[in-house]
């Protein structure tokens, strides 16, 4: 696309400032029609050449001619017959001078046209930096909002397991008072039976709860690694920026919701790893899983609670 055609799609208040370029020192009607000639043209070289200029003043003068002879309008043909004789009287003993009007107009025609794009691809880059921000909220907040939801529910499994283990307890007591009554080895083998059952899916919900809780902590650590710092090092950037006059911080707010949202998390896993250390007081046996890995979780648990709130 031609610089002129460009420059006829500009906005209005940009095609004023184009149109302060042109007067009877260069019209604007010869832009118009010489427009694709003109653009090819070497005018900043001819600006310090008067052999150059001279060819280019007469090959101008040509092209007008070749234009008005094709103008099918009388009264454009006629100005167009004025606008040459002007010219001639103008720039016949100033060469350069022309070459440097030209020059000069099209030196401004591109200085308008670059402002112009500089200014579109500065709100395209915000825009894309917007959308981008926005995304990035986004999956935060997602990411925030499901491990809360893994807590609850975590929080009811512990709840079922202590039902479960209270379940156990009751059958076993009322096993030990039958064989105090000296019941039926009949009736004793299937209460042992069943307790053995119920040991099984007691034993099987607790290794589902912590391995539960493992992923959660791991998804936890993730999210303050690979987000919730980046995050945090974002906003102390930006805040030295404006203190030196840029932008207006953005974000702080929604910033300490995620990092409160996560600290609740963590203290509530702490809770729940306490809740099986008491009911491993009340039940347990051989190969118990959470005596096993309890221990290693509530380190981890804290260490990241202890970085959370440090930052």
């Amino acid at each position: 696309m031609s610089q002129w055609k460009q420059v006829q799609q500009l906005e209005m208040r940009l095609l004023e400032q184009v149109d302060y370029l042109y007067d009877d020192n260069f019209p604007m009607d010869i832009r118009q029609g010489l427009a694709g000639w003109i653009e090819s043209q070497d005018w900043d070289s001819a600006v310090n050449d008067e052999s150059m200029a001279s060819v280019l003043f007469t090959n101008l003068q040509t092209q007008l001619e070749k234009v008005r002879s094709q103008e099918q309008n009388f009264l454009q043909r006629h100005n167009m017959k004025i606008i040459q004789q002007q010219l001639q009287r103008k720039y016949t003993s100033n060469l350069t001078g022309m070459a440097r009007v030209i020059a000069t107009c099209l030196r401004e025609e591109r200085r308008i046209l670059a402002a112009t794009c500089s200014q579109e691809q500065g709100a395209l880059e915000q825009s894309l930096q917007n959308s981008v921000a926005f995304e990035r909220q986004k999956n935060m907040d997602n990411r925030v909002s499901i491990i809360r939801n893994s807590v609850q529910l975590m929080d009811q499994a512990v709840k079922n397991i202590e039902d479960m283990q209270d379940d156990f307890d009751f059958c076993y007591k009322t096993l030990q008072s039958r064989e105090s009554a000296d019941r039926t080895s009949e009736m004793i083998k299937q209460g042992i039976t069943r307790l053995q059952e119920m040991l099984n899916r007691l034993d099987f919900k607790r290794k589902e709860i912590l391995s539960k809780m493992d992923v959660v902590i791991k998804e936890i650590d993730d999210l303050m690694t690979s987000q919730l710092r980046p995050e945090l090092q974002d906003w102390k950037r930006r805040q030295q920026i404006a203190a030196i006059g840029g932008p207006l911080l953005t974000g702080l707010e929604q910033l300490q919701s995620w990092f409160t949202l996560t600290a609740q998390s963590l203290f509530q896993i702490k809770r729940q790893l306490d809740k099986l250390g008491e009911l491993v007081v009340k039940v347990t046996y051989e190969s118990d899983p959470i005596p096993l890995q309890k221990p290693q979780m509530e380190e981890r648990v804290k260490f990241l609670i202890y970085h959370l709130i440090k930052r």
